[in-house]
């Protein structure tokens, strides 16, 4: 007989049903990920996923591979969340929470899967689920399996900040972060910003900024780019105002097109906003509205009183 197959067999008999139960895992899964690919594509995840409540009970189940199956659940909540976002109608995120429950549950040390699900039960409709404080359980849920990871205070101090516009709970936030050894020394800074500028648009930018900086993953970064961009865009909108202003005082009306403007030198050339879309000119009233092709998606309302348009 082999001698390594025979010390193999003698060293630990449980050892080759773990093997088995690992093959049996990976082709499931493979089958399962192949099954519903197919069927909705690669970036569509719908209603129709199944999971199971109870998360401790499948971890408890899972005979160790709990980590296996984490990665599969923290799959389909990226492909379920991108899904919904491309959709252009119902777009609900009814599953999001309980995907994002179940991924942690298996894995607690899934930090991104914290920090992604966080951001986005907060982010207003249609970007998010609009459950700011949703996201707040998600991030406390990870601060109780890593109490001394800085992200997580972050993570709360922005929530409560860009969704709730609650700064002191915001700046109380970066504060107990700040504690922590090896968090970065502005975390004191922005609670001061916090606490003395509440939701100014610089402040603002500057927590994006931060989000970016510190980004995990593309979702992540991508989604504070959109959020710079509309900051920028609104800085843009207010320059254009006070232009429009100034061309209805001088001529008693507004004017009836950009390129009206641009002949009688109020400005260069058709302006574009961030994501390289002409702005669009409502001539009845004189405003300026961010066209619905600029993929901007919903501006703060704290921001400004302006809105999307149409032409």
């Amino acid at each position: 007989m082999n001698r390594s197959l025979e010390l193999h067999e003698d060293s630990n008999p449980w050892g080759w049903l773990r093997v088995g139960v690992v093959i049996l895992l990976s082709l499931a899964i493979y089958h399962l990920q192949k099954e519903i690919d197919n069927h909705f594509g690669e970036y569509r995840a719908t209603e129709e996923i199944l999971y199971i409540e109870n998360g401790e009970l499948l971890r408890k189940a899972l005979l160790g591979f709990d980590n296996l199956v984490a990665d599969l659940y923290w799959l389909r909540t990226v492909q379920y969340y991108g899904g919904k976002r491309q959709q252009i109608t119902d777009k609900r995120y009814d599953l999001l929470g309980p995907l994002l429950e179940m991924t942690t549950t298996l894995d607690p040390n899934f930090k991104i899967a914290y920090t992604y699900g966080a951001t986005f039960l907060s982010e207003p409709p249609p970007m998010g689920a609009g459950l700011p404080l949703k996201g707040i359980e998600h991030v406390e849920r990870g601060l109780v399996n890593h109490p001394n990871y800085w992200r997580f205070y972050l993570d709360k101090g922005f929530i409560y900040a860009a969704y709730l516009h609650d700064y002191k709970k915001a700046a109380e936030a970066f504060l107990e972060g700040d504690k922590i050894p090896g968090a970065p020394y502005w975390m004191k800074n922005i609670a001061g910003r916090i606490l003395a500028e509440g939701g100014e648009r610089e402040t603002a930018r500057e927590l994006w900024g931060l989000v970016y900086d510190t980004a995990e993953n593309d979702q992540i970064r991508e989604n504070a780019i959109v959020h710079l961009a509309q900051l920028d865009a609104l800085d843009q909108m207010e320059i254009l105002q006070s232009v429009i202003a100034s061309f209805e005082e001088e001529e008693g009306r507004f004017p009836k097109s950009w390129h009206e403007m641009i002949l009688q030198r109020y400005i260069k050339r058709v302006p574009l906003d961030p994501s390289g879309n002409p702005y669009l000119l409502d001539t009845a009233v004189g405003r300026v509205y961010v066209s619905t092709e600029s993929g901007l998606g919903v501006f703060p309302p704290r921001f400004t009183s302006q809105s999307k348009g149409s032409n």
